[in-house]
């Protein structure tokens, strides 16, 4: 790496199913992180978190929802505190830490703020804070940029809200926008929420906050955090206040940071810097749970020792071309997505909200379309359509396409 580094912490919706098991077998730091989650949150009656997120059958995001929300929270916070903890014990050096939303939390544990106990209890206290707001409104991206955001709600006329999820849609449809629903169990950042921060104050007036030990930047209050804040107060006004993650990362693009690092599943994050600025290396080393081990020593500049593929004849490259071409189609009529968002490597799950249901659906659509057989490869295992098209393109020889 080069140049300052800027690691940051992805909120809810960055989890990527079998996420650290492959990293849990070569880095400690998972199972001791885990394992202190897990001693902090019996004390709240949550079972083992370490269960859901490193045994048993790998589980997606939309099973995970359907537990306690601290569970999915908690495996989402303990994501990124072990990546961040694995990439300072192999030689990051971060010039600055930055958390989106719920990702403030990780972040300001891993930069001193907050034990990780206390970090535990910080999550703990945010979703029982939040509790009468789950699974009321919803949130939704919109490929605009937020003056357009703003126009599109303000023609709403929806004064009392901050987006109307399902006439939104319809007019960024209108305009020919990408319109994505998410899966978050809270409309965050909403004013309607305000009481949630009191709540909050009150369930962790016992947590005391310990000196910074590294930069810690908010996208929220547009600083940097010092050791003079009520940090408490800080994540509470978060729960209402919009993430000018954008304005965030031009700002430290200016002092001089030109690495950004994704400490979290999938790339939410560094997706959005690559859209932001220009010429700058991001690198999101639990993008791929597959390449987990490898993607960790990118970040410190190790690289694994290169993998030759076999030689792939132009008509097999014609052939991915084209079953990657049939499958844009087939997602796109059955998604009701226009085909430009369809790209080989957005995330079905992560990027475009389309449940684990509906990619099983949508999977045995492809079985049908290019003639393979059932050979029980899972949805988690086929993230995206370029995984897609491998394994159609891969598929036995006589297997009709």
């Amino acid at each position: 790496m080069t140049g300052r580094v800027a690691a940051l912490f992805p909120g809810l919706g960055a989890y990527s199913t079998g996420m650290l098991r492959a990293a849990a077998a070569e880095h400690p730091q998972v199972a001791e992180t885990f394992g202190e989650i897990d001693e902090i949150a019996a004390e709240y009656g949550i079972p083992p978190v370490s269960q859901v997120v490193l045994h048993g059958a790998p589980m997606p995001l939309g099973e995970i929802l359907k537990l306690r929300a601290e569970i999915a929270q908690l495996a989402i916070f303990g994501c990124s505190v072990t990546v961040y903890r694995i990439l300072t014990a192999l030689g990051m050096r971060p010039y600055v830490l930055v958390g989106h939303s719920f990702g403030e939390l990780a972040a300001l544990v891993s930069g001193g703020a907050f034990t990780l106990a206390d970090g535990v209890r910080l999550v703990c206290a945010r979703t029982e804070a939040l509790a009468d707001w789950e699974g009321k409104g919803a949130m939704a991206a919109v490929g605009a940029n937020v003056a357009v955001a703003r126009h599109l709600i303000g023609a709403l006329d929806e004064p009392d809200l901050v987006v109307a999820i399902t006439r939104a849609e319809g007019a960024a449809a209108a305009l020919n926008l990408f319109f994505a629903r998410l899966q978050l169990p809270y409309a965050s950042h909403h004013p309607a929420a305000r009481p949630a921060m009191s709540a909050f104050l009150d369930l962790t007036e016992d947590v005391q906050r310990q000196p910074l030990e590294e930069r810690v930047y908010s996208p929220v209050h547009g600083r940097r955090y010092t050791d003079a804040d009520d940090v408490r107060r800080s994540v509470a006004e978060g729960l209402v206040r919009p993430v000018l993650f954008a304005d965030t990362v031009r700002e430290l693009h200016a002092e001089g940071v030109t690495t950004f690092v994704e400490c979290g599943a999938l790339n939410a994050l560094t997706r959005c810097v690559e859209l932001t600025v220009p010429q700058v290396d991001v690198i999101a080393p639990l993008l791929d749970p597959a390449d987990e081990l490898a993607g960790l020593r990118r970040v410190v500049g190790e690289q694994p020792a290169p993998v030759v593929p076999m030689a792939r004849t132009s008509e097999d490259r014609r052939s991915r071309d084209a079953v990657l071409a049939r499958l844009r189609r087939l997602y796109a009529t059955a998604l009701e997505y226009p085909e430009e968002v369809l790209t080989e490597d957005a995330l079905l799950e992560a990027q475009l909200g389309v449940d684990s249901l509906k990619q099983t659906a949508l999977l045995g659509k492809v079985i049908t379309e290019f003639g393979l057989s059932e050979d029980g490869t899972a949805v988690w295992d086929l993230p995206s359509l370029g995984k897609i098209a491998d394994h159609v393109v891969r598929a036995p020889v006589g297997t009709p396409r």
